[in-house]
């Protein structure tokens, strides 16, 4: 007779999503999960992400850093949009 050994299953943790927006004292922006830029100006930026599009307006906003799906923009920011058009398989909105 054979017993079945099952495997304990470990705690679950809370999983970060892929796709983050931080933004730290309203100077600094940080968001994940990036598929490209769309529109990019000193005063108004447009990033396409996994879940839709955030869309920044603010004066001096300026791309510090990009790379793995991350960017970094600085700048005195007035507002944060995000329109919730997921992309699907080639790039296209859902």
């Amino acid at each position: 007779m054979k017993k079945k050994m099952t495997a304990a299953c470990p705690p679950k943790t809370p999983m970060l999503p892929r796709e983050t927006l931080e933004l730290a004292q309203r100077r600094e922006l940080l968001l994940s999960g990036v598929l490209g830029i769309e529109d990019y100006h000193t005063e108004k930026v447009r990033v396409k992400t996994v879940c839709g599009i955030v869309e920044t307006e603010g004066c001096a906003i300026t791309l510090c850093w990009a790379g793995e799906k991350r960017l970094l923009l600085r700048g005195n920011f007035q507002t944060i949009r995000f329109e919730n058009r997921p992309i699907g398989k080639g790039g296209r909105a859902r």
